[in-house]
């Protein structure tokens, strides 16, 4: 009888043995409300912010979805249904990746009111609709660069007539497609010595990939003279 009573517990200690090791071994650890019909899933993120990936995965949640930050452990629980899972579960992995590569391209353009007709040089003509909207009738190019990095990276681009640009890259979204540029300032050499560094303009903003942007920096809204900064990011 004792030795019945032993193979019993033997064979109930591997039965709660073989549990535990299928929930740690494999794709991350998932449960079913097999009531409600929906899945429970833990996602950890190696090089992205849990909180980042939450806004992006919500509009593929369900009206019974649902998620949870978990900050300690920089992870994200989502409950919802499989086929929605699938679709979270492809976004999150193609959010969390390695810091992606990027181009910035910065152009600084000189803008004026004056009387006459207006005038914009051969080299703005990729961007003359655009600049037409503007309240100003006379262009010039006065400087443009590209910088590449990848996100986190800070950039510096130094013009030979004497402009800056500084700043970072910040993360890419995926669900709008676009990077975000942070702590973006556009800064100018003065004084008669060209030692002073004046700053004309200071924004953080987010690119959608291979779209063109223009920003004003003027002394008042109604000064005669602007620049506009053109920045466009690239893959």
């Amino acid at each position: 009888m004792n030795f019945k009573r032993v193979l019993l517990m033997i064979s109930m200690t591997l039965a709660l043995c073989g549990a535990a090791l299928a929930e740690t071994v494999g794709e991350p650890a998932a449960a079913t409300d097999a009531k409600a019909g929906l899945s429970v899933r833990s996602f950890t993120f190696k090089f992205k912010q849990a909180d980042k990936a939450a806004a992006a995965i919500k509009p593929l949640l369900s009206a019974e979805g649902s998620m949870s930050i978990q900050p300690s452990s920089n992870a994200l629980v989502v409950t919802d249904h499989a086929e929605n899972m699938k679709a979270v579960a492809k976004m999150i992995g193609d959010f969390d990746k390695e810091p992606q590569s990027f181009r910035l391209y910065v152009r600084i353009v000189g803008a004026s009111r004056v009387e006459g007709a207006a005038k914009i040089p051969d080299d703005l003509k990729d961007v003359a609709r655009k600049l037409s909207m503007l309240p100003y009738n006379t262009y010039e190019s006065v400087g443009e660069a590209t910088v590449q990095g990848k996100e986190g990276d800070p950039g510096l681009i130094d013009m030979t007539t004497g402009y800056r640009a500084g700043f970072h890259f910040g993360e890419y979204d995926p669900a709008s497609d676009s990077i975000a540029v942070k702590d973006l300032q556009i800064s100018k050499l003065t004084g008669t010595q060209k030692d002073q560094l004046t700053s004309l303009l200071k924004t953080s903003l987010n690119l959608t990939i291979g779209q063109t942007y223009i920003l004003g920096a003027s002394k008042a809204p109604q000064s005669q003279r602007a620049l506009m900064i053109v920045l466009v990011a690239r893959r």
